[in-house]
């Protein structure tokens, strides 16, 4: 029996991306997600590898998922929130712009979510 509070506990990012890609597909995830690897010639296999390799689209790809599948669940908002402070800390402490540059003291802008749009 899973004990865990966390929805995506034992999925493993294949299986998250195969349901995206039948739910959603691959051309409206790239779509929302502005991640290259969906919209150029997508496929599995190198979507997984860059997913993999890359924090910050991994993290979109999950949330994503959370959104689309576990919207229900009572611990869906907190698990986003947790994934989006970790990638705003990755990203505070990986910044590799110079010090002295202006743009290195402005604020960050977070990624919006794109809405739906309705046809």
């Amino acid at each position: 029996m899973n004990n865990s509070n966390d929805p995506l506990h034992g999925i493993k990012l294949e299986q998250i991306l195969t349901e995206l890609e039948k739910k959603v597909g691959w051309e409206k995830m790239g779509e929302m997600l502005s991640i290259r690897c969906f919209q150029n010639k997508p496929r599995l296999k190198s979507s997984l590898k860059f997913l993999r390799t890359t924090p910050w689209a991994r993290s979109r790809v999950e949330i994503l998922y959370l959104k689309t599948f576990c919207s229900k669940h009572p611990e869906t908002g907190k698990i986003i929130r947790a994934i989006l402070a970790q990638d705003n800390k990755v990203a505070d402490t990986t910044s590799n712009k110079p010090s002295g540059n202006k743009l290195a003291n402005s604020k960050k802008v977070p990624f919006v979510w794109p809405t739906a749009k309705k046809k």
